[in-house]
């Protein structure tokens, strides 16, 4: 199986192939979309007509989804998603048989859920002999830079490793907030080589309340600021992950200063953990008035908050991240009284 965070000219391998499906293994949205915009601008480009397959219907409904022919085309592109679970034996004999019987069609088989099960049953290791199969998995913490770069690549931009590194680490693994930053750094114009000061200037430049105006409300102790920031970002559609990213990003940082024994806080190690301009003031300043026991507590509940974000923990990830922030700047708001 093909694993590749930005797939180009999947059409033409299928030609190469002599196949007529693709398979797509896994729900990550950034590349499951990728591929599926792929194919469907080449059959809009060649008027093939595309059709969406209802695949919980029964059996009877979804031969008739393919039964009704085009006034328009000759040739369809059918999407057809399966959810997770048990499908029933005479679904998959349909759709190997659909495949086989019209050669001139075209199939996207998205699995929504890339199970063990599925991987060694009879049925994906026959409809692999007529597919194409592409990944679109959540790249682990192995692959996540890898993916970023691929990213980047397929929207014209150049970046370097340190911004790769830092995307990496905001987005917490996440692909898709990182391919939301991505696609705002190739609308602004800041040309398609980009080192990390031009990101960071960026993404500390760019909104009324931005990410980084956050972290300087909650470091300074700015009550009111850190709750007009938050409420925001919330109506803006933010996503949480990217700002609790940036909490990560900023306390990992301070905690490897805290417990370190090299000496005092100079710029040069401020730049190799990633800390530049004014943020550098914001780490001394959380040096000074944090206990290492407030920052170890902080990191436990970044951590916390990240696997709500993902899904993995139950609960509301505004209201955490909300709760997280607005508890920070109260506890330096005491400190400055």
């Amino acid at each position: 199986m093909e694993v590749n965070f930005a797939p180009k000219k999947i059409t033409e391998k299928l030609k190469e192939l002599k196949k007529n499906c693709v398979t797509i293994l896994g729900s990550e949205p950034v590349v499951s979309n990728h591929i599926k915009k792929d194919i469907r601008a080449f059959a809009y480009l060649n008027n093939i007509e595309y059709q969406s397959i209802n695949f919980d219907a029964p059996i009877n409904e979804i031969k008739l989804s393919f039964d009704n022919g085009s006034l328009f085309s000759n040739t369809t592109l059918f999407n057809i998603s399966i959810p997770a679970g048990r499908v029933l034996e005479d679904k998959k004999k349909f759709i190997i048989e659909v495949i086989e019987e019209n050669p001139k069609d075209f199939f996207i088989v998205h699995f929504q859920k890339s199970t063990k099960e599925l991987l060694k049953s009879k049925w994906l290791q026959e409809l692999s002999k007529k597919s194409l199969q592409l990944s679109a998995k959540e790249p682990d913490s192995y692959q996540i830079e890898k993916a970023i770069k691929a990213r980047a690549s397929f929207h014209n931009l150049e970046l370097d490793n340190e911004s790769i590194s830092l995307l990496s680490n905001l987005s917490l693994g996440n692909l898709l907030a990182a391919e939301n930053e991505i696609i705002k750094l190739s609308l602004v114009g800041l040309g398609s080589d980009i080192d990390i000061r031009k990101l960071i200037t960026h993404m500390s430049n760019g909104s009324k309340f931005d990410s980084f105006k956050l972290l300087d409300y909650c470091i300074k102790g700015q009550l009111n600021k850190t709750a007009q920031a938050l409420s925001y970002f919330e109506e803006e559609g933010v996503e949480p992950l990217m700002l609790n990213g940036l909490f990560s990003w900023l306390f990992t940082a301070i905690s490897k200063l805290k417990f370190s024994s090299d000496g005092p806080v100079t710029n040069s190690k401020l730049i190799e953990l990633r800390i530049f301009g004014t943020t550098q003031e914001l780490v001394r300043s959380s040096l000074n008035k944090l206990s290492a026991n407030q920052i170890e507590a902080s990191l436990v509940k970044i951590k916390e908050i990240d696997l709500i974000c993902k899904g993995i923990h139950t609960g509301d990830p505004w209201l955490e991240i909300n709760r997280f922030a607005f508890g920070i700047s109260r506890l330096f708001n005491k400190k400055i009284a």
